[in-house]
């Protein structure tokens, strides 16, 4: 599971939206989130372009090999 996380570009950057894996303390592109951002400076925020090019990489790669097969709803 990932999960949005707002947070700093880049130590002194503009906030953006990170990915996270539920299970890392670093986003997709190794960023560690220490600092808590405010919330309007979270809506205005755009999206880390590192994160959401390797989340799509993850989402359209084929399922690993042992992996469980998702479920029917």
């Amino acid at each position: 599971m990932y999960e949005m996380c707002a947070g700093v570009e880049k130590p002194g950057g503009a906030v953006v939206w990170h990915v996270m894996s539920k299970h890392t303390a670093t986003t997709l592109c190794g960023q560690r989130l220490g600092r808590s951002v405010d919330g309007p400076s979270a809506q205005r925020a755009g999206h880390c372009s590192t994160c959401m090019a390797l989340f799509g990489k993850l989402m359209t790669a084929p399922p690993a090999v042992g992996s469980p097969a998702p479920a029917d709803r």
